[in-house]
């Protein structure tokens, strides 16, 4: 579980040169965009459903990752990532106490050999 706050938001902008304001800007994303707070950066979000693979099946290599973001997630929302394995691969979703699927994820790994 990660709970994302503004300090995290304006480090992934800094390392990913994301200059957009809704990720670190609180007024304007308020007063302009219309959000609650801050978005949380949609490439944290696949990261996080990657953690998953990462803790649960180390000793596979990725092939292929496929996501989709279907609702925003907002600074100081608890965030938590489910997974279920499929034939060659993993589903993936994260959740909030707002949202059951803010976002989805396929990966398949690798085949041994």
């Amino acid at each position: 579980m990660l709970q994302p706050d503004e300090r995290l938001l304006f480090r992934i902008s800094a390392l990913t040169a994301d200059a957009h304001r809704i990720h670190y800007d609180v007024p304007y994303c308020r007063d302009e965009e219309g959000h609650p707070g801050l978005v949380v950066h949609g490439p944290l979000l696949a990261l996080l459903m990657l953690e998953l693979v990462r803790r649960y099946a180390p000793e596979r290599r990725l092939r292929s990752l496929s996501y989709r973001l279907r609702r925003p997630v907002f600074a100081g929302e608890h965030i938590a990532a489910a997974g279920a394995p499929t034939a060659d691969g993993a589903e993936l979703s994260l959740a909030t106490a707002r949202e059951r699927r803010h976002a989805t994820a396929e990966v398949t790994f690798s085949r041994a050999g």
